[in-house]
């Protein structure tokens, strides 16, 4: 067993006892509408890895160009997004520059996947389920005021940069890459860190709204760590995401136990 599907089997485990405690909180809370939809999602993130954990066993260093969990993990995404709930009227109208910079970026990073793989069809409908996801993450934080503008200047301006190198990564020759690449690596897991600590602070403050959008924040840059990483760093990126689930589930609990 190599060690992404070690990994791959201890998510399995952190994601059956999430699931578990989030029924039991579902169950004392008459199916919070919340929960339910976070429970659905986080199935389907256990499905998908119990099928890839099967698939890695099976075919071994054989990569698939497309595969069922693709499927799962569009479904994680919408099902994530519905559980922050519908966004109010007017957020749309307080977040237009942030959504437009997300889609923006989802459209770039989409376009990094692409050129990576090759994989069009499955590279853009991962694109447009994420963004959805990030678009309506945005929203919430911008309603929850989760993050101050100058927090949400500095993102907009890593995010760029980070797009920026990995782009230049394909122009430049061979002697270049791999210090560009270090330099996205080092950009991926410095907010990784900062988004990590920023969800872990958020649940000893008595603000629920603010810590489902913390925690959520923390997995939408892991999902983008991963998606963007290979060989030791996608190990190290998974070894983060292990964190996330635990983060959004006391999150929710926070929240639901607040109303």
């Amino acid at each position: 067993m190599n060690a992404e599907a070690l990994l791959d089997l201890l998510q399995i485990i952190v994601l059956i006892v999430v699931f578990h405690e989030n029924f039991r909180l579902i169950y004392a809370n008459r199916g919070s509408v919340h929960l339910v939809f976070f429970a659905f999602a986080a199935a389907c993130y256990l499905l998908s890895d119990l099928y890839w954990l099967v698939y890695d066993l099976l075919r071994p260093e054989t990569r698939m160009p497309f595969a069922a969990n693709e499927i799962g993990e569009w479904a994680f995404f919408l099902l994530l997004a519905a559980s922050l709930g519908s966004p109010k009227a007017d957020s749309f109208q307080n977040a237009k520059k942030e959504v437009l910079f997300t889609g923006l970026f989802v459209a770039a990073s989409a376009g990094l996947w692409i050129g990576w793989s090759g994989e069009w069809m499955q590279d853009i409908l991962t694109g447009i389920f994420y963004g959805y996801f990030l678009c309506t993450l945005v929203l919430r934080a911008k309603s929850e005021r989760a993050m101050s503008d100058r927090g949400w200047r500095s993102l907009g301006i890593v995010c760029a940069v980070l797009i920026a190198v990995q782009t230049t990564i394909f122009f430049v020759p061979d002697a270049a890459k791999d210090p560009l690449d270090q330099f996205c690596y080092i950009i991926l897991f410095a907010v990784s860190a900062v988004f990590l600590v920023r969800a872990v602070l958020s649940q000893r403050k008595d603000e629920p709204g603010k810590s489902v959008c913390h925690a959520l924040a923390f997995l939408a840059w892991i999902e983008t760590a991963l998606y963007m990483s290979s060989g030791g760093y996608y190990i190290m990126a998974m070894i983060l995401s292990l964190f996330s689930f635990p983060l959004i589930l006391l999150a929710y609990k926070k929240e639901v136990s607040a109303k």
